[in-house]
């Protein structure tokens, strides 16, 4: 049987080295670690001593550290906020007691109930390991939100958690320290579709709205567990956006990418989903 090597960094600079290493990779709450392929992992790095484990407001942002689990950051926010609303229902309590921050976005499998809010809330996620020279983005059009700067004394990289997910070398030997998105007032909506009441979902919605003086002022929505693991719906977005509240019965939704999964087919989720959104809108806007 292979022998497994554990690491046990006090200091956030010994984890770039660690990182380096081929076939090892971070120990966090060990839930993922059922999602990878054990043979060819060749260590473990203990996160548990290290300072990645707070909640904080500052300026108007939440930064929240990787090591923070799903229950410890739900009671962070009230009931009805779109973080809170979403985890409070994904997984079980032992599970959400033992599931971080940092390893769902790191793995995000396609049932997470965390990316749909954080992609929908801008999050931007902090990275320390890998090449940071090599992690330029897009800088051109987007010059500002992709940032180099020291974390807890060792070089890191900010970018927005949608660039983290769409280019894979930012996940190669990086670890993510923690997130931060804006502190806004939303009305929130959150649906999972699953089969029966306790089971992965086949998809998850996220809905934000902000409104005010029969407008709407500002709309977000992101579907979790599609084609390409999340899409964010920015042609419903664009079209609501500083319309009257009056017109929205005349939206067309959009079509849904979904694959076939088993228990049923794309077509009959795309048309759960585009249902749930509007029902998610009509739900919001009679608030």
């Amino acid at each position: 049987m292979k022998e497994i090597e554990w690491y046990f960094p006090q200091r956030l600079d010994e984890l770039p080295a660690l990182l380096m290493k081929r076939g090892v990779i971070p120990h966090g709450g060990g839930t993922g670690i059922l999602m990878t392929r054990m043979r060819s992992t060749a260590g473990l790095i203990d996160l548990g001593s290290l300072p990645l484990h707070f909640f904080r407001r500052k300026n108007g942002r939440v930064e929240i550290g990787a090591t923070l689990t799903f229950a410890e950051l739900a009671k962070q926010f009230t009931p009805d906020h779109i973080v809170s609303r979403a985890l409070r229902r994904s997984a079980s309590t032992p599970l959400r007691n033992r599931i971080t921050v940092g390893g769902s976005i790191a793995f995000f499998p396609s049932w997470s109930d965390l990316m749909g809010p954080l992609i929908a809330l801008d999050t931007e996620v902090t990275l320390i390991g890998g090449e940071h020279d090599s992690h330029n983005g897009d800088q051109k059009s987007n010059p500002v939100r992709v940032r180099k700067g020291r974390w807890g004394g060792v070089p890191s990289l900010t970018v927005p958690l949608v660039q983290y997910l769409r280019e894979s070398n930012m996940r190669k030997q990086t670890l993510i320290t923690s997130i931060s998105f804006t502190e806004e007032q939303w009305d929130s909506y959150y649906y999972r579709h699953t089969y029966t009441h306790f089971d992965y979902p086949a998809f998850t919605l996220t809905v934000l709205l902000n409104k005010g003086a029969g407008r709407i002022h500002d709309l977000r929505c992101v579907v979790v567990g599609c084609r390409g693991k999340y899409e964010r719906l920015t042609q419903v977005e664009e079209a609501l956006r500083g319309s009257q509240l009056k017109d929205v019965s005349s939206l067309e939704l959009p079509r849904l990418l979904f694959t076939g999964k088993k228990r049923t087919s794309p077509e009959y989720l795309a048309h759960c989903a585009r249902v749930e959104l509007g029902r998610g809108i009509d739900q919001l806007l009679g608030e």
